[in-house]
């Protein structure tokens, strides 16, 4: 493999590197990235038909059916919007969270129906019934299919729980005793009872984000000229005399300008929103920046691995390690995962593919943030200070060059 490489040879001594020290420990911003097989929900909506003989039941007991809001009611049929939760798409195992709900109302007692969960797990629809937390319904009849990047749901009868019947009742004034036409105090005859059919129900999600595959797709940063040529211009003729390597799986592709080379890293899994706004895109492979001063006596290397490219905080970041026999106050070893540069979509090109589920970014904005810009500096311009040889600095805002990438979603 062809690589882009200037190394030199210096002698000298070196500054205190207490300050690389200090700008390294700060430029860490340690975050835990996991993925899993259930995609959080972001939006929806869940159609709940009552049924119908339900329905005519509720209407001659002089029970009006009423809207929640934002929730909505139209005679027999309540559509309410999903709000969140989480589903497998492969599996249809989760949870779907609503807004608003339903209201009965007898005369002037009311029941309120809110704070709607279905859980497919557990086969049961939970919600705040009059202020009760409880498990409304059982679910049957339960099967799912995908909607692009969702899940469709459809849920063929939801089955009263007693104990909700008993809410609902007590709620509406449907227990205890009434006088009859005679006087005489008679039992109230429950409206709702346990393992009532309360009808059926369907929704239709779409992720917030979802998960990414590792497909053999790679990540690809075109690096950016000016700032390649701060590395690699030999010491004296104001660079740092630094050698840019990948380390397998990564690769580097050269290009016909020697000064841009395309670094390749094979996508190995994450998470993605559909529209690329959200998600952090994981991959491997490693690049090292190694420094000569006195070959095999004085030398750095800083090794930045496993990209990640954070579409929501819109940062790459990489677990970070510096081995230097410069001065033992260099040699830091494994730093942990450290936020290096700043990603702007502005100008990239995306498309979201729901039919096949694939998703791509071309050409999204990487450039230097201010302590990545301080470390490098630090990292291999103080032995150059400490010579009082000038090299051009990096400064924040310097290209770091274009992410491009398409990857395959669940």
């Amino acid at each position: 493999m062809r690589e882009v490489t200037q190394p030199v040879r210096a002698r000298g001594t070196m500054l205190s590197a207490v300050a690389v020290l200090a700008a390294l420990a700060a430029l860490l911003a340690l975050a835990p990235f996991a993925s899993a097989a259930s995609d959080p929900v972001a939006s929806g909506t869940t159609r709940i038909t009552l049924n119908k003989g339900l329905y005519k039941k509720l209407k001659k007991a002089g029970v009006k059916v009423q809207k929640l809001s934002p929730a909505t009611v139209k005679k027999r049929k309540a559509t309410l919007p999903v709000s969140g939760g989480s589903l497998d798409p492969l599996s249809g195992a989760g949870s779907v969270e609503h807004s608003g709900g339903i209201k009965f109302k007898h005369g002037k007692k009311t029941a309120k129906v809110n704070a709607i969960v279905l859980e497919t797990a557990t086969a049961s629809l939970k919600a705040k019934v009059s202020g009760k937390t409880m498990k409304l319904a059982s679910v049957k009849g339960y099967s799912f299919a995908r909607n692009g990047f969702g899940v469709n749901l459809t849920i063929k009868s939801l089955k009263l729980t007693g104990k909700a019947a008993k809410q609902l009742n007590k709620k509406l004034g449907f227990t205890g005793k009434k006088r009859n036409k005679h006087g005489k105090k008679v039992p109230v005859s429950p409206l709702f009872k346990g393992n009532m059919n309360l009808g059926g129900a369907s929704s239709e999600t779409q992720p917030k984000t979802v998960t990414v595959l590792a497909d053999g797709s790679k990540a690809e940063l075109l690096t950016n000229e000016a700032t390649v040529k701060k590395f690699v211009t030999p010491i004296g003729l104001g660079g740092l005399g630094v050698e840019i390597k990948t380390v397998s799986p990564a690769e580097t592709q050269l290009t016909t300008n020697p000064f841009t080379p395309k670094l390749l890293f094979p996508i190995t899994g994450g998470n993605i929103a559909p529209d690329a706004n959200g998600g952090i895109v994981q991959s491997s492979g490693a690049v090292t920046l190694h420094q000569i001063i006195v070959p095999g006596e004085k030398e750095t290397t800083m090794t930045l691995n496993a990209i990640y490219i954070d579409l929501g905080a819109k940062t790459a970041t990489v677990e970070v390690k510096v081995e230097s026999t410069v001065d033992p106050k260099l040699n830091l070893g494994s730093l942990g995962r450290s936020s290096i540069a700043d990603l702007s979509l502005t100008g990239a090109t995306i498309i979201s593919d729901p039919t096949n589920r694939k998703v791509s970014v071309a050409n999204a904005t990487a450039t230097l943030q201010a302590v990545t810009a301080e470390t490098l500096n630090s990292v291999f311009g103080s032995p150059l200070e400490a010579l009082k040889i000038p090299y051009t600095k990096f400064a924040p805002g310097d290209g770091l060059g274009t992410f491009s990438f398409a990857v395959q979603t669940q």
